[in-house]
């Protein structure tokens, strides 16, 4: 059995832990490659999966995001775990740390076997903001090794028998839903934009519309993301942005204008589609770093029954 050790880290702190984990694995007679996640290509050759991330401002390193999403059907095809790094302090040992709602979705949807959190390193001489300003005052190795060493001897205990857990795709995922969030946006942008064409002079009603498109796509792009499992907000952002600009094009350029003079327009169109697409990644990309509250193992059992039901 051959398994994959894989990490996404910053600092370096997540390397040691990862490296630690395919020295314990070797020891313990186990085939082992240990890669960074940047240079994982596919998972073809591997039985089983550990993939590790440093957790930065509430969101998992972006490179263990980018491997799990790239890889979804491969990693569902194996039994995978997954851990993170990050406390500058001992509650890691203390108790049992949850995944950030982050990481519990790519746990769901592919169906990882478990996940555990390890404490973090961080340098004294650490560069950067944030990190220079932490390690004033919380610099210092919180990473246990016989912890980690334990971990991966139960991990190794169970490789043998163990099989791909249940994956489920959250509801909130859904291209229905992405879809209905974008055309709600349009039709609200579309309608101000027909009740100002009929009260005030084209010049305004196109400064005004450009004043209001980002406040109505920043609504939506709240109310988008404040469900757990929806879509990153880059892919999120330009999928806004093509509905927007198809039915501008299919229902307002084509059947009530009958021209597309609009879309030479930088300040009526060009302007907007960029707004929208500012606005809606900005506003992802802050609501994943917001803290969320824990969810209770039976809401946690209940998001998954909603998943499965509408596979």
């Amino acid at each position: 059995m051959r398994v994959l050790v894989t990490w996404g880290s910053k600092r370096g702190g997540t390397e040691g832990i990862a490296r630690t984990v395919a020295e314990e694995l070797k020891a313990l007679g186990v085939d082992t490659i240990l890669t960074p996640a940047y240079n994982v290509r596919d998972l073809l050759g591997y039985d089983a999966a550990i993939i590790g991330g440093a957790l930065y401002m509430n969101q998992w390193h972006r490179d263990s995001r980018r491997l799990v999403a790239r890889h979804i059907a491969g990693l569902r095809r194996i039994p995978v775990w997954l851990f993170s790094s990050g406390p500058l302090d001992a509650s890691a040992d203390g108790s049992d740390i949850p995944p950030l709602r982050q990481v519990a979705v790519l746990m769901e949807r592919i169906g990882a076997r478990g996940h555990t959190t390890f404490g973090g390193c961080l340098g004294a001489d650490a560069k950067g903001f944030p990190a220079a300003a932490m390690a004033k005052k919380r610099s210092g190795d919180w990473r246990n090794s016989d912890r980690i060493r334990a971990w991966t001897g139960e991990i190794a205990v169970a490789l043998p028998h163990a099989r791909p857990g249940t994956a489920v795709d959250p509801p909130a995922r859904s291209l229905t839903r992405l879809l209905a969030y974008g055309c709600i946006g349009w039709a609200l942008c579309a309608g101000l934009m027909t009740g100002l064409l009929q009260t005030v002079s084209t010049g305004a009603a196109i400064a005004i519309h450009a004043i209001a498109v980002p406040l109505i796509f920043t609504a939506i792009a709240i109310v988008y993301f404040r469900a757990r499992g929806a879509r990153d907000p880059l892919p999120t952002a330009i999928a806004f942005v093509a509905i927007v600009a198809v039915l501008d094009a299919a229902v307002v350029a084509a059947l009530v204008l009958h021209d597309f003079a609009m879309f030479m327009s930088f300040a009526g169109t060009w302007l907007p589609f960029a707004l929208i697409f500012l606005v809606t990644w900005v506003t992802g990309v802050a609501m994943s770093m917001m803290p969320v509250p824990r969810r209770t193992d039976g809401a946690v059992a209940s998001t998954r029954n909603e998943a499965i039901a509408a596979r």
